[in-house]
């Protein structure tokens, strides 16, 4: 797949990119084996991140990211060693496989993002037979009626509540907490979020939530 700069797509491809070079440089704190099996399959000028990469500020920022994925792909075993057939939902996707790599095929997994951004995975990453990709906007909470969380379920979110309202994101939760009793979260957060206030630079935060 070609990918043109400046577009949705580039928007995936440089998280996709730093999910591979995590990986080449703190294999000891993070694998992720799909991240360079996607890459093989794109077109992208990668050069300019290569540049960067040997920047000290570069470097911690992706043994951050590193931490954050593994706190995550944690939150995420523990829960399915408890609930072995436990639904696994991904808010905000993008090309991020933490679902597929920690899950198992007697796990349900749900991968949720922007039509577009689906239609880039389903391309990308064809799903398998326990993977249901879903084109939604979060707040469209149409999106409940497809998850089947009779097994349990765990939903975790990376990065993309960076993107919302601190408002969004509480009444998201809190309507997510009614319709999913019993279920977890396990997400990524800042005091303030980039839309709240857009020169605020709020401290990263780990969440889990049980309802």
């Amino acid at each position: 797949m070609h990918i043109e700069s400046n577009t949705i797509q580039e928007t995936l491809v440089i998280p996709l990119w730093g999910r591979k070079y995590c990986s080449d440089i703190y294999p000891e704190l993070y694998n992720d084996p799909m991240a360079e099996k996607i890459m093989e399959n794109l077109d992208y000028d990668f050069s300019v991140l290569e540049q960067k990469k040997s920047s000290t500020m570069f470097r911690f920022g992706y043994l951050e990211a590193a931490a954050r994925y593994t706190d995550l792909a944690t939150e995420i075993k523990e829960y399915i060693g408890q609930h072995p057939k436990a639904a696994v939902v991904n808010l905000g996707c993008g090309l991020d496989c933490s679902a597929e790599n920690n899950a198992g095929p007697s796990n349900k997994i749900y991968n949720i993002d922007r039509q577009d951004v689906i239609d880039v995975r389903n391309e990308l990453i064809p799903p398998a037979e326990n993977v249901t990709n879903i084109g939604s906007d979060l707040n469209d909470t149409v999106w409940f009626d497809a998850i089947d969380d009779s097994d349990g379920v765990i939903f975790f979110a990376a990065g993309v509540f960076y993107y919302f309202l601190a408002e969004e994101v509480r009444k998201l939760f809190t309507v997510m907490a009614k319709r999913f009793p019993g279920g977890i979260s396990a997400c990524r957060c800042r005091r303030w979020t980039a839309r709240d206030a857009k020169t605020a630079r709020g401290r990263a935060l780990r969440r889990k939530r049980r309802w």
